[in-house]
């Protein structure tokens, strides 16, 4: 089984709805590929949010003019009907106002949360193309508009958490023969990032810092450190956030190569970015 084979029934695979046969292939996939159990958490932790939004959300309460209007209703009912009538007609219209109360109350809440979703992919969808477009333009062809300048200039002059950024980096258990190669601050499609250059295995590979925004960030809270994967333009990219910020890796290597630096990078630079911010 391949990785895009996986995607397209991991939902069903959560769901239970495959045969038996297929789900010993799903396994067997997910032993060996870590990309994918690191998707499949996070659609698992998705569909639980989700969930929980839904079990506790307001809309999904009656409102107090409904449920003033159920009353007097029921109470018309009890006039007009004998004590059986009354009892079967108070059953079925609580049952039918609570039918018709939660599906009002699931259509709005599954809009507004369609409707932010999208704008999370669209946003998300941005910055993986700045973050790959920075790599290729940046460290590969060196053809940025701005000139870049020192990381720790840059730290001073626009964000601390640039200042030993690259020591951030190196503290993460990365895989034996990676060299740094560059380190500075550069601009690209009008986003500034942190950028540390490294070399593993004859590849270039960048590690990129940006920061996101609160209105922009994904409010799960095992949202830190959980990486996802992307791949256009024959760059792979693997990303995670930190409190507002967001960490790109990306390079030419393999899936799991590119995954593996991410992994590795990912509890010390969330920990310089977490020490960075909190205030002193």
């Amino acid at each position: 089984m391949l990785c895009n084979d996986f995607r397209e029934i991991a939902d069903s695979y959560l769901s239970d709805e495959l045969l038996v046969e297929t789900n010993h292939e799903v396994l067997r996939h997910l032993e060996s590929c870590a990309g994918c159990r690191l998707e499949l958490t996070a659609r698992r932790e998705l569909r639980s949010k989700l969930r929980e939004a839904f079990h506790h959300a307001p809309d999904l309460q009656p409102s107090d003019e409904f449920a003033g209007r159920l009353k007097a209703q029921l109470q018309d009912v009890a006039l007009s009907r004998s004590r059986f009538s009354v009892a079967r007609a108070v059953y079925v219209a609580i049952a039918a106002s609570v039918v018709i109360a939660a599906a009002i109350g699931f259509s709005a809440m599954y809009q507004r949360w369609n409707s932010q979703n999208n704008n999370a992919n669209i946003v998300n969808a941005a910055l993986n193309e700045s973050a790959i477009g920075d790599h290729r333009d940046c460290a590969v062809n060196h053809r940025l508009a701005e000139r870049p300048i020192d990381l720790e200039e840059a730290g001073r002059k626009y964000d601390p958490v640039y200042i030993n950024l690259v020591t951030a980096v190196v503290s993460g258990t990365l895989p034996p023969g990676v060299q740094i190669v560059d380190k500075h601050s550069c601009v690209f499609n009008g986003r500034r990032f942190g950028h540390v250059i490294l070399k593993y295995k004859g590849e270039l590979v960048s590690v990129l810092v940006t920061t996101i925004g609160a209105q922009n960030r994904n409010n799960t809270a095992q949202a830190e450190e959980l990486i996802t994967s992307a791949e256009t333009g024959g760059y792979r990219l693997a990303s995670f956030e930190s409190g507002p910020y967001a960490v790109y890796v990306v390079s030419s290597l393999s899936e799991l190569e590119n995954q593996s630096i991410a992994q590795a990078i990912a509890p010390s630079v969330s920990k310089h970015i977490r020490d960075t911010e909190r205030p002193t």
